[in-house]
C-alpha cells in the first residue's frame, strides 16, 4: 500500500518536530523507505532518510520528492519538497526499521481488505478490519434511505457517546438514533472527497466520504471523532477504505440499491401473500417517500432458460433502476420484481415501458406487466397479474418482450374456467350441434356466428368482414339460429357463446 507524508507524520508525532507538504493528503505515492545517497538518481515514489552526516545544501531537481531529515535542512531545500524533520536523537537505523514496520502495517490492512472482498464478506467486516487504523467508530449509511448498513466501534478502548447507534441483529438503527445524529444537516452535501464535519453540524466531529457508483450515490462512510483526534492522515485513509468498499459493491450489486433491506422484507412478505400491518407498510414506504395510496404498477421478469444466474438478475436490476424513475426492486426466487410509482415519477405506465423496452430486448428479458393500482396492500394480487401476463404472454406471443395483463386476462380466465374439463363439455348444446353440422356440411357456420357476435350483430359490418352479400348472410344467420335453438337477443346468451368460442379457439 502506498503512503504519503501526512500519514507518516501523524503516526510519528512523538518524534516529528516539523513538517512541510507540497502535495495534498489525497496523493499517496510512497512505496518504501530507504537511506538517501548523494549522487544517486531519486525516485518520487521512495521516502528518503537524510542523516545528520549528510548535508543537502540545494534542492533536488527531480520533481516533488519526499524526505525525512534528522537535522534542520536549509529553508530552500525544505520549501521545495515534502519533508519531515525528525528529532536528532533518533538513531537512523531505528528510524528506518520503524518506517518499514509502518509500511508493512498498512500493507497488511490493505491485504485484509482485499481478502474480505475476495471472500464476499459482509460490509461490516470492512469496518471491523479498519477499527485499529482509525481508533474511532466507523459507520456506513445508505445515502438515500438513511439505512445504517454497519456501525462498529472498539468499546474496550473508549467509551461510546450516547448518540452512537444501537444496531439490532439485522444491522438496523432506530429512527431515534438517526435523528440524533443530525444527518439531515449534511445529507445534501456532496462529499466526493473526504470532508471534515465540525461538531456544530453533526453530534460529533467526523470525516465523511460518499460512495458513488455510475454517477449514483450509494452510501456514505463516516468516521466519528470519539477517541483519537482526526487529521489529514485519517482523511487519506478514509479514501482507501471508501475505494475498497466501492469496488466491493461494484462487483456485488445485490448489496446496494435505492431502498433498504427493511423495504425488501416488507415487499417479500407482501409478494408471498402474507398479512402485513398497515403501519409496517407505511413505515417501509417512508424510506422512499412513497405513500400507500400512490398509483403503482408491478413488473416481473425472468432471464432466458439458459441463464438463471442470480448475479445476472442483480446487474439487470441495477441497470433498470438507474434508467427509470421512482422504482424499487426485489429478487424473489428466480424472478426480478419491480415496483414503479407513477404518482411520484409523473410518468404513465406506457412511458415507463418505452424506456424499458431497449433493456429488455438487449438482455433477452421477458416481462409481465400488471395494471395500475392505488392500494399498496394489494401488491400480491398485482404481482400475480404480472406473473400471469408473463406466463401466458410467453406462450401466446413469444416474439414480444413485455406482456400487459389486460391483453391476456381473458385467456387466463378462460383457462381457469375450463382447466378441469374438456372445453366442449361446457359449451351450449346448440353450439355443439353447430360444430357437428359444420364438420358434416363444411358450411363455416361457426365462423359466421363468431364474426356476427364480434360485430355486435351489425349485419352490414358482418357482411363486409365476411365478403358476403347481405341477403346471403341473413339467410345463413337464420339457419344458424335454427341449429342453435336459442335467441341471440339475450346478452347472457351472446356472452356464453363468445366465451365458448374463445375457449375452442384457444385451448388452455
Amino acid at each position: 500500500m502506498e503512503l504519503n507524508l501526512q500519514i507518516i507524520a501523524s503516526d510519528m508525532k512523538d518524534i516529528c518536530l516539523k513538517s512541510h507538504f507540497l502535495t495534498s493528503y489525497d496523493i499517496r505515492n510512497l512505496r518504501y523507505p530507504c537511506f538517501y545517497q548523494e549522487g544517486r538518481p531519486l525516485d518520487p515514489t521512495v521516502l528518503y532518510l537524510v542523516t545528520q552526516k549528510q548535508n543537502m545544501k540545494k534542492p533536488p531537481e527531480t520533481g516533488i520528492l519526499s524526505f525525512l531529515f534528522l537535522q534542520q535542512p536549509p529553508d530552500i531545500v525544505c520549501s521545495s519538497c515534502n519533508c519531515l524533520i525528525i528529532h536528532p536523537n533518533v538513531p537512523p537505523e531505528e528510524l528506518l526499521v520503524r518506517l518499514q514496520e509502518l509500511f508493512a502495517y498498512y500493507q497488511q490492512w490493505e491485504n485484509q481488505l482485499y481478502l474480505a472482498s475476495m471472500k464476499q464478506c459482509s460490509l461490516s467486516e470492512f469496518g471491523k478490519l479498519s477499527l485499529k487504523i482509525f481508533d474511532n467508530p466507523i459507520q456506513f449509511y445508505n445515502q438515500k434511505t438513511l439505512n445504517c448498513v454497519f456501525a462498529v466501534a472498539d468499546s474496550s478502548r473508549y467509551n461510546l457517546p450516547d448518540s452512537f447507534p444501537s444496531v439490532d441483529e439485522n444491522g438496523y438503527m432506530s429512527m431515534d438514533h438517526l435523528l440524533n445524529l443530525k444527518l439531515e444537516n449534511v445529507l445534501d452535501t456532496l462529499a466526493v472527497r473526504p470532508m471534515y464535519i465540525k461538531r456544530d453540524t453533526l453530534t460529533l466531529p467526523a470525516i465523511m466520504q460518499d460512495i458513488i457508483i455510475q454517477h449514483s450515490h450509494i452510501g456514505r462512510i463516516i468516521v466519528l471523532e470519539v477517541h483519537k483526534p482526526l487529521d489529514e492522515r485519517d482523511m487519506a485513509l478514509v479514501m482507501v477504505l471508501t475505494e475498497h468498499i466501492r469496488q466491493f459493491l461494484l462487483h456485488n450489486p445485490a448489496l446496494y440499491g435505492a431502498h433498504s433491506r427493511y423495504i425488501d422484507r416488507t415487499l417479500s412478505r407482501l409478494i408471498c401473500g402474507e398479512h402485513v400491518k398497515d403501519a409496517t407498510i407505511v413505515s417501509a414506504l417512508q424510506f422512499l417517500e412513497w405513500e400507500p395510496q400512490h398509483e403503482y404498477f408491478c413488473l416481473t421478469a425472468k432471464l432466458p432458460e439458459y441463464d438463471h444466474s442470480r448475479n445476472s438478475l442483480h446487474m439487470l436490476a441495477v441497470t433498470i433502476s438507474s434508467i427509470t424513475k421512482s422504482n424499487c426492486f426485489l429478487i424473489h426466487e428466480d424472478s426480478l420484481i419491480f415496483l414503479f410509482n407513477l404518482t411520484v415519477s409523473g410518468l404513465t405506465r406506457d412511458e415507463h415501458l418505452k424506456t424499458l423496452l431497449p433493456v429488455l430486448r438487449d438482455n433477452l428479458l421477458k416481462a409481465g406487466i400488471s395494471t395500475p393500482f392505488n392500494d399498496f396492500k394489494q401488491l400480491y394480487n398485482y404481482y400475480k397479474q404480472a406473473s400471469i401476463a408473463l406466463q401466458t404472454g410467453v406462450q401466446s406471443d413469444p416474439s414480444f418482450w413485455y406482456f400487459r395483463f389486460e391483453n391476456y386476462a381473458l385467456k387466463y380466465m378462460a383457462a381457469k374456467i375450463y382447466q378441469d374439463m374438456e372445453p366442449t363439455v361446457l359449451c351450449p348444446e346448440g353450439l355443439v350441434q353447430l360444430i357437428k353440422y359444420d364438420r358434416k356440411k363444411d358450411n363455416h357456420y361457426v365462423h359466421i356466428l363468431k364474426t356476427y357476435l364480434e360485430c355486435n350483430m351489425n349485419i352490414s359490418e358482418t357482411a363486409k368482414r365476411l365478403y358476403m352479400h347481405r341477403n346471403t348472410l341473413l339467410y345463413k344467420l337464420e339457419r344458424i339460429k335454427e341449429i342453435l335453438g336459442v335467441t341471440l337477443e339475450k346478452h347472457e346468451t351472446r356472452l356464453l357463446l363468445m366465451l365458448a368460442l374463445y375457449i375452442l379457439e384457444n385451448p388452455a
